[in-house]
C-alpha cells in the first residue's frame, strides 16, 4: 500500500496513528492523524508533524523506543508499552504496534491510550501490598522484601537488621478515646518511624499496633544507634483529641540482627522479647 493510501485509510480512525522516519536529528514524525495529535496534546496534525520522537517520549523510555525503531517491524506482532509526554507535562501511557509505512524506511505507530488501565492496575497492586490506614507496606510485602534481603545476605555475609515496634497501651487509648483516635495515633507513629528511617529501608505495618523496620544489611547501620533513633522518634508522639486537647503516645522498640540459621518467626520472637524489655524500661 502506498503511503498516501495508508494516510487516507487511517485519517478518520479513532486509533491514534503516527508515521515516523529517520532524519538528521533522529526519528521524526512525518504525519499524524487527528487522534494522534489529540493523544500528543497538539492542536492539530500539522503541530504533531516534524517533531523529534525522542522529545515526545518519556526520558526513561527513549532508549527502548529508539532501539525498537532501529530493529524495525518485529517478526511477531508485539505491542510495546511506552510513555509520551504532552506539552503540559502530563504523561500518557500507550500500547504501540509498529508497522511498515513506506519504502523509505519509515514506520507507522498505532497507539492505544492505556493510561487509565495502567493507573488502575497500579492502584490495585498498591492496595494489595500496602496498609490502607497508614499507607505503609503490609505484612505480605514485608515478607517478600525480607526474603530478598536474606537471599542477598547469603551472598554478601551481611544479615538484615529487624526492629519490632509496638505502640504502648493502644487498647486503652481505643477504649478511652475511641478507635478514630487510636487510628490517628497509628498514622502518627507510622510517620515518625518513616521519618527516622532511610528511603531504602522498609517500614511496614505488621498488624494491629505492631510495626517492623527492616534494614537490608547490618553493614549499613549501627544497631544501637538505630535503636536509639527509633526510640527518640516515637517518644511522646502528639495526638489530637476531638475536643482540641493533645495527648502523647509512645512506642517500644526491640531490635535484632537477623540470623539466617533461624526462621523469620524465630527472629521476630527474639525482637519481640527485646521489645517487651523496652516496654518495661522506665520512661
Amino acid at each position: 500500500m502506498q503511503d498516501a493510501d495508508y494516510r487516507r485509510l487511517v485519517e478518520d480512525s479513532p486509533l491514534a496513528t503516527l508515521l515516523v522516519a529517520p532524519g538528521g536529528d533522529g526519528w521524526l514524525t512525518t504525519w499524524a492523524n487527528p487522534a494522534a495529535a489529540d493523544l500528543l496534546g497538539r492542536s492539530g496534525a500539522e503541530e504533531a508533524t516534524g517533531l523529534a520522537l525522542a522529545d515526545l517520549v518519556h526520558r526513561d523510555d527513549v532508549t527502548e523506543v529508539l532501539e525498537a525503531l532501529e530493529h524495525g517491524v518485529p517478526g511477531e506482532q508485539t505491542a510495546f508499552e511506552w510513555r509520551f509526554v504532552r506539552p503540559d507535562g502530563e504523561t500518557v501511557t500507550v500500547e504501540v504496534l509498529l508497522g511498515p509505512a513506506d519504502g523509505s524506511g519509515g514506520l507507522s505507530l498505532s497507539c492505544w491510550d492505556v493510561s487509565q488501565h495502567v493507573a488502575r492496575t497500579r492502584d490495585l497492586t498498591h492496595r494489595a501490598t500496602h496498609d490502607r490506614l497508614t499507607g505503609l507496606p503490609n505484612r505480605g510485602l514485608l515478607e517478600d522484601r525480607w526474603a530478598l534481603a536474606r537471599s542477598r545476605a547469603r551472598r554478601t555475609g551481611h544479615a538484615p537488621v529487624v526492629a519490632f515496634c509496638d505502640v504502648d497501651d493502644l487498647k486503652q487509648l481505643n477504649d478511652v478515646h475511641g478507635h478514630l483516635v487510636g487510628d490517628h495515633a497509628l498514622v502518627r507513629i507510622a510517620e515518625r518511624l518513616t521519618g527516622a528511617s532511610r528511603g531504602e529501608d522498609t517500614v511496614a505495618r505488621f498488624g494491629g499496633d505492631e510495626f517492623i523496620v527492616l534494614v537490608e544489611s547490618s553493614l549499613d547501620v549501627e544497631p544501637q544507634a538505630l535503636t536509639h533513633r527509633l526510640r527518640e522518634a516515637v517518644a511522646g508522639v502528639p495526638v489530637s483529641l476531638p475536643d482540641g486537647t493533645v495527648i502523647t503516645v509512645s512506642c517500644s522498640v526491640g531490635l535484632v540482627v537477623d540470623d539466617l540459621g533461624e526462621s523469620t518467626a524465630e527472629v521476630l520472637a527474639r525482637a519481640d522479647r527485646h521489645m517487651y524489655e523496652d516496654k518495661r524500661r522506665p520512661r
